[in-house]
């Protein structure tokens, strides 16, 4: 047997039903993940008798909870491996969640080609995106899986996605705006405390009619399909008001979190909010208006 086979074989004994899995269950996709009620399965093609592309699966690095799977050799001791351990800590930290050791696959193709041809055979149904995360049914509960190619923003791709699978962890389900709100403000690593540049750079721009949020036609969706990028820059605002913005919400959000560890539909968000602020919308359009970005630190991704 070849040294790529006997690398295969050990990654097969770390979950032999992750590298063949049959079928997918409702994603949480990225940019994202969707929702496990009413969203239905992505449908996984079986490609490996007609010459589709295959998991990588011939190096793997284990970084708890993360198992990160190639066929590029990577290095044990990469800066990024350390900070995507530390996400761990800090979502569920921050969230005061507790921890949980379930595994979470990371499937990392060389490069973008490879990545997008292996989702269009195998998730022909899902929209295109730089990285995905899906959780996929098995006998006895599920995997959680991120597909995702090696580039200058795999470590932003990385954070977003992995936030999915950490929430999907310990929640019984995150409404989408929600999901995609968290996984946006924690992409960033925790020197930029939260603030999306990108996205207020876009809230601010002059043409248009400028940003108008509105937390109840957010909460209305159900699908991430149904985001454009103009909501995950509100959703990601609405979860830095709640997180750092108005110290007097975070403690909603967390009570929020906690309800969905046993209830996957607690109600909306935004009643609750309300109590506290007056006028939900235009405290976040105000903060927006304000918020200054902490001087940038650009390091190097290696491999």
């Amino acid at each position: 047997m070849s040294k790529w086979s006997y690398a295969c074989l050990a990654v097969l004994l770390l979950g032999v039903l992750v590298c063949v899995g049959p079928g997918c269950r409702s994603l949480n996709f990225f940019p994202n993940r969707p929702e496990k009620s009413d969203t239905p399965p992505a449908k996984e093609v079986d490609t490996t008798s007609a010459g589709g592309v295959s998991k990588p699966c011939k190096y793997s690095v284990r970084v708890a909870p993360y198992v990160f799977l190639s066929d590029f050799e990577l290095k044990r001791d990469l800066p990024l491996f350390t900070e995507l351990a530390g996400l761990r800590d800090q979502v569920y930290k921050e969230l005061q969640l507790p921890s949980a050791e379930t595994p979470v696959y990371v499937y990392l193709f060389e490069d973008r080609e490879q990545y997008e041809a292996f989702m269009r055979s195998r998730y022909p149904d899902l929209p295109k995106r730089r990285a995905f995360f899906i959780a996929q049914p098995r006998v006895g509960g599920e995997d959680l899986l991120v597909f995702t190619s090696w580039g200058d923003r795999v470590r932003q791709d990385l954070r977003h996605e992995l936030t999915h699978a950490l929430l999907h962890s310990v929640l019984k389900d995150v409404p989408i705006w929600l999901d995609e709100g968290l996984a946006e403000y924690f992409e960033l690593p925790p020197d930029r405390a939260g603030i999306n540049e990108a996205h207020l750079t876009e809230m601010r721009r002059p043409t248009g009619e400028g940003f108008r949020p509105d937390l109840a036609r957010l909460e209305r969706l159900g699908q991430v399909q149904q985001m454009t990028p103009g909501e995950y820059r509100e959703a990601w605002a609405w979860a830095y008001l709640m997180l750092r913005g108005r110290p007097e919400t975070k403690p909603v959000l967390l009570a929020y979190l906690q309800q969905l560890r046993t209830n996957p539909t607690p109600g909306p968000m935004r009643p609750r909010l309300a109590r506290l602020l007056s006028t939900p919308e235009e405290i976040l359009a105000a903060q927006v208006s304000r918020l200054e970005a902490p001087p940038r630190i650009v390091p190097t991704v290696q491999r």
